[in-house]
């Protein structure tokens, strides 16, 4: 199951063609990493994906500067919920 989740984290982090990604598809990028990080294999991702921060960092970045309310929304309901771990370790 954790390689599973580390496998989807990566390959939603590896689609490098933000600008290309319609608002839609960006904003449900988002919503699926937010739902995989509220797993404790997806937290420890998080904090154990080599690269898994910064690429996530430009991403949120990226989605910031379309000013597009659903994606805004999205990338900070994101970090929220980075933000705050409730899963029982």
């Amino acid at each position: 199951k954790e390689k599973l989740i580390n496998n989807a984290i990566t390959a939603l982090l590896s689609q490098e063609g933000d600008i290309a990604a319609s608002n839609a598809e960006l904003e449900s990028q988002f919503q699926a990493v937010r739902r995989l990080v509220a797993s404790k294999a997806g937290f420890l991702a998080f904090t154990q994906l080599p690269k898994f921060r910064e690429r996530l960092g430009v991403k949120v970045v990226k989605a910031l500067k379309r000013n597009n309310d659903g994606v805004t929304h999205a990338s900070i309901d994101m970090l929220c919920a980075l933000m705050c771990v409730s899963i029982k370790m």
